[in-house]
């Protein structure tokens, strides 16, 4: 009877595991990385006295038949070799991420594609109200990791009642896979746009300064905007050019600059514009436009979920990315707010499904985003099991009840008014802007 096939999966966990084991009990290993590369092979760096790193060596060998075809047999002192190669082995290291508390073990997990999700940003773009000094207004996500939980219409009523207000706010639709937001927010009913916009600015920008006012419209529609103004950056003009131009694009940094393409043109729109708010509509999944507006250079993202384990399993990955991810790295959280969407009309359903999914929300955001109680308490700058009690913790989900009319409008200006008033989208704008203190709640009329 033939081996029983081995998958990568079953592969990665078996040396994961032994060579954890190994380094733990094997005190003169310095360190140890595990690389998975492009292709899915696996290869171990060790660092330490060449007689500790010996009998590790040998050990591993035994992947050659419970790891294959995976397993490439490449075992690398990480003190030897060349200058380049030594080089190469610190790298890797640098680039890995850490596993368990020891210091001495990580992994470093090579991609082809999505390198979007390996982007970590350690600091916001740029200080926001409520903040020391702040020079810039908030950037805000708004994302969801299933579609059809009314994200993109939520974005707008935020958008509505800040407008209202009499401030200027940004709306850039980064779905741009499956744009949406910036026609919704048109110039007039006709739906007009502006004739380039985010996939033309990341092209033509890495090139050069470019005149910023071609990439966005303004929404100053009365029954939309009142007196206010949104300045809209669509995806692009969805014509026969746009997939070309989709496909051309690297959300990653150009070699030259090692700027995302992203912030400078978020910084020339604060700039050009001198909005009180910046929002982002961010594409679904584990998309790689999502995996950049979601790497920590963002204010707040508003996360969108259901009930349905399918949400769950894609955003506890990114409570992940947000939270516990970065408490290993020794960072703060990046901050979040939870909106459980379609919530039914009926009251009893309702209220049941409320409590279910905020009791959800408690578990999922104890194991993957919160820290542990901070010791001692004045040192307490995260988010942590200690505030589960809080009404403002981020777990703490806005309900917003399903509405069969925002399913059905034409024109944004038919149903423009709900979204301003409605008490749960009302809830949802209160919440966000709660966040940034120094920003008034109150008409500045």
């Amino acid at each position: 009877m033939s081996r029983q096939f081995v998958h990568f999966d079953e592969a990665r966990h078996l040396a994961h595991t032994l060579l954890k084991s190994l380094v733990e009990t094997h005190t003169p290993i310095e360190r140890a990385v595990l690389i998975a590369d492009l292709f899915g092979k696996l290869r171990v760096v060790l660092w330490g006295p060449e007689t500790a790193v010996n009998p590790v060596r040998e050990r591993l060998l035994e992947l050659k038949e419970s790891a294959a075809p995976w397993w490439s047999g490449d075992v690398w002192l990480g003190d030897s070799g060349t200058d380049t190669d030594r080089l190469i082995y610190r790298r890797a290291w640098d680039e890995a991420e850490e596993v368990g508390d020891s210091g001495r073990f990580r992994i470093l997990e090579r991609h082809r594609t999505r390198g979007a999700w390996s982007i970590d940003i350690e600091e916001v773009i740029w200080s926001a109200p409520g903040s020391e000094s702040p020079s810039g207004p908030p950037v805000v996500v708004f994302y969801s990791f299933k579609g059809g939980l009314g994200r993109s219409t939520a974005l707008a009523a935020f958008a509505i009642q800040r407008a209202r207000l009499g401030e200027r706010v940004v709306v850039v639709d980064f779905d741009l896979d499956a744009p949406g937001i910036g026609g919704l927010l048109s110039v007039d009913g006709e739906g007009r746009t502006a004739a380039w916009g985010c996939i033309d600015y990341l092209l033509e920008r890495p090139f050069g300064p470019v005149p910023i006012d071609d990439y966005y419209h303004v929404c100053r529609r009365e029954p939309i905007t009142g007196r206010g103004e949104i300045f809209v950056v669509p995806s692009g003009r969805l014509n026969d050019d746009y997939l070309p131009k989709l496909a051309r694009l690297d959300l990653e940094p150009p070699p030259e600059t090692n700027r995302l393409p992203l912030l400078t043109m978020l910084d020339d729109l604060r700039h050009h514009i001198s909005p009180a708010w910046i929002l982002l509509d961010a594409r679904t999944g584990f998309s790689e436009s999502a995996g950049l507006l979601l790497s920590g250079f963002a204010h707040l993202h508003v996360l969108f979920a259901a009930l349905s384990e399918q949400n769950w399993e894609g955003l506890r990955r990114i409570l992940r990315r947000l939270g516990a991810s970065r408490l290993l790295r020794e960072r703060s959280q990046a901050e979040c707010l939870l909106v459980q969407s379609m919530v039914t009309n009926h009251p009893e359903l309702a209220k049941m499904a409320v409590e279910r999914f905020r009791s959800k929300a408690q578990d999922e955001f104890s194991e993957n985003y919160y820290a542990e109680a901070p010791s001692p308490p004045e040192e307490d700058r995260l988010w942590h099991v200690g505030d589960l009690d809080s009404e403002d913790a981020p777990h703490v989900p806005i309900s917003l009840t399903y509405e069969p009319r925002l399913t059905t409008f034409g024109d944004l200006a038919d149903v423009a008014d709900f979204l301003a008033e409605s008490p749960d989208y009302r809830r949802l704008g209160d919440r966000i802007s709660s966040r940034f203190a120094d920003i008034s709640e109150e008409d500045p009329a």
